[in-house]
């Protein structure tokens, strides 16, 4: 064994006063003294997967109007559901089939027209979502 003192790391207390304002000044700790690189690298970073969290955003707005598209559909639907349970709890339109034929009618018609309208939304939003990716690509 070696008879020479192992040298012992100095505590605060042991350091002089001079050397003491040194460590002071040094930051609180690594994450503190590391921010600024960590900034720089998350700039870095999110602009290298910018061009995919954009491409992801376009592909959520398309869903986000088919949804809003299939939510009007539905909407009518049950609008046209509440006319044709009018129709049939009211006793004068049972009674009469003028009446109801009409009703009926009036509710299919509202019901074709939704229909359509969907169907002329839905067909547009493949296109919607190419010109949004060439959009975000260039």
């Amino acid at each position: 064994m070696s008879t020479a003192k192992a040298e012992q790391v100095p505590t605060v207390h042991e350091i002089p006063a001079a050397n003491y304002d040194t460590f002071v000044a040094l930051p609180e700790s690594v994450a503190i003294a590391s921010q600024p690189m960590f900034d720089w690298w998350v700039h870095h970073w999110m602009d290298a997967s910018h061009p995919l969290v954009r491409m992801q955003q376009a592909w959520m707005e398309s869903i986000l109007e088919t949804i809003q598209v299939e939510v009007e559909f539905l909407t009518a639907c049950a609008v046209s559901g509440e006319k044709m349970s009018k129709c049939f709890s009211d006793p004068d339109t049972l009674r009469n089939p003028t009446l109801l034929s009409s009703c009926y009618h009036e509710v299919a018609k509202d019901m074709t027209d939704a229909h359509l309208s969907r169907l002329g939304k839905v067909a547009d939003l493949p296109k919607d979502f190419r010109q949004r990716l060439w959009e975000e690509i260039c």
